[in-house]
């Protein structure tokens, strides 16, 4: 990519690098997400959801894509209850999770909704660049006073993929619409639907979008690819032995389903995910 086109993108504030400093997680371990659902829940409802994943060692808890400002689940009132459940977990647990609401929202507010959630203790925001666009994903990420990861969530850009050859124009690559335009914005994560799942991804667009998080561009650090998309906890170890140690897996309702107690559901993710933290720095020391 062109040194001059480069310039012009502010890029990944944190990186792989700086997302594995941020939650204490080491190189060589595979990072966890899951997501706060379903759709109805009240605020006191997801805070309780956050705290116990938080508890049981998840790592990054971001809402669930389609939470907005509903009013089960009002914004304000969520970001504040979620992040002080995250931060009490910690403290108990010695980990560092982050909880990352999502700020899809009307043009106008989106921006304000970030720093909102970063003023609430959230220590990362979920940006839809479907819906509200890749340029106010770089917009935040240029904003100096913000200073949280971003996460891109891949909703409604599904439409514009397809790829193409000399002969045939049919969208974006995988590469290109998930990994390179995503981190060229400045998102230092890009979720999106893995193989063997409900979208139809191959192996291959997957890998694609892993080459597009990873690939030279410039000065900006790679970016966590960050494979879900209704993924089970059965495809767990493919997924690691596919794509390697350095990405962030989501597993959203399969962890919710496992069983009733999530703190233990969490512990199991951890478990099958090859990770050796299954207790945080203050339960070693308490005998957990």
């Amino acid at each position: 990519m062109p040194p001059g086109v480069l310039r012009d993108y502010p890029g990944p504030k944190f990186g792989v690098e700086g997302l594995r400093r941020l939650v204490g997680v080491p190189e060589g371990q595979v990072m966890l997400m899951t997501a706060l659902k379903p759709m109805g829940s009240s605020t006191a409802e997801l805070a309780r959801m956050a705290y116990e994943f938080a508890k049981g060692g998840i790592d990054i808890i971001k809402d669930d894509h389609g939470l907005a400002d509903q009013p089960y689940s009002r914004y304000d009132e969520r970001i504040r209850a979620c992040a002080k459940a995250v931060a009490r977990a910690n403290a108990e647990t010695g980990r560092r999770c982050v909880y990352a609401p999502c700020v899809c929202a009307p043009a106008h507010l989106v921006i304000s909704r970030a720093h909102a959630a970063r003023d609430a203790g959230a220590g990362a925001v979920l940006m839809i660049p479907g819906i509200t666009g890749m340029d106010t994903m770089r917009e935040l990420a240029a904003d100096t006073s913000f200073g949280l990861p971003i996460i891109c969530h891949p909703a409604m850009l599904g439409a514009m993929l397809g790829g193409g050859s000399k002969s045939r124009v049919g969208g974006f690559s995988h590469e290109v619409l998930l990994g390179v335009l995503p981190r060229l914005a400045g998102a230092d994560m890009t979720i999106f639907p893995s193989f063997g799942g409900r979208f139809g991804f191959s192996v291959d667009e997957c890998k694609g979008i892993l080459h597009g998080s990873r690939r030279e561009m410039g000065t900006f650090p790679e970016i966590f690819p960050t494979p879900g998309g209704g993924m089970t906890m059965e495809r767990v170890a493919k997924m690691v032995e596919t794509f390697g140690a350095d990405i962030c897996l989501l597993i959203g309702g399969s962890l919710m389903g496992h069983s009733p107690d999530l703190v233990s559901n969490a512990k199991h993710f951890m478990g099958i995910a090859g990770r050796k933290d299954l207790w945080g720095p203050k339960e070693q020391i308490s005998g957990h």
